[in-house]
């Protein structure tokens, strides 16, 4: 037997404009959670358009270059680095050694575009390399280049 029901009783609804709005708050949410994360180690690079992985090209050495910086890493784990500047002067690990030598290059007359290369070896640590362009920036050249010296 069913209980009889009152004539008067009303049923309830649920409000739907608070559950649209929620929905559409979560959804713009997460759509736009995944672009504020920004990339690490992300470096703003102008590449020629004539470059890229779908364009056949011939590796070309870097051949002129007016600075030489290469980084040799020490250790088993590449902990420590050692400075070779343009094939000759060994600098240790002494980074403000490094930014001397480079800006009394610049004192001694060489152009703010001219080329530096940078050269760590493959297990070289990036806060080593971070740190020699930090120096290269420092004694304001902007001509840099990369290349991995292979062991």
């Amino acid at each position: 037997m069913h209980a009889p029901r009152a004539r008067n009783a009303t049923r309830m609804q649920l409000p739907m404009t608070p559950m649209i709005d929620c929905t559409f708050n979560l959804l713009i949410f997460f759509l736009l959670t995944p672009s504020l994360a920004r990339a690490e180690g992300y470096l703003t690079t102008n590449l020629p358009l004539d470059s890229g992985p779908n364009i056949p090209h011939q590796v070309r050495p870097i051949i002129d270059v007016a600075v030489r910086i290469e980084l040799i890493d020490e250790g088993p784990r590449g902990e420590g680095v050692s400075i070779v500047l343009n094939d000759s002067q060994s600098l240790g690990s002494n980074f403000d050694a490094l930014g001397a030598a480079l800006r009394q290059e610049r004192e001694a007359g060489l152009a703010a575009n001219a080329r530096v290369l940078v050269a760590p070896t493959m297990r070289c640590r990036h806060k080593w390399v971070v740190k020699a362009i930090d120096e290269v920036v420092a004694a304001r050249f902007g001509n840099v280049c990369f290349a991995v010296l292979y062991e």
